[in-house]
């Protein structure tokens, strides 16, 4: 992972038990110029299927912004 060149944001969902904070945690600090967001949801593992629409915009917003930003 260290070897990633790309901008990298790493989305987790909070409480997530399956992909836990923790390891994401470890994922972000492997990956050279990433960031770790924390998508709020009470659906936690499930947020991924976008029952809420606060998780589905959260998401996009992300995206939004990782696209946004100038290649270097």
């Amino acid at each position: 992972m260290e070897q990633i060149e790309a901008r990298v944001y790493v989305l987790s969902f909070e409480e997530d038990m399956v992909f836990t904070l923790e390891d994401n945690r470890l994922e972000e600090e492997m990956i050279p110029d990433s960031e770790l967001r924390l998508i709020p949801t009470p659906w936690r593992h499930f947020g991924m299927f976008g029952f809420r629409p606060e998780d589905k915009e959260f998401i996009d917003t992300a995206i939004g912004e990782l696209l946004d930003e100038s290649v270097a």
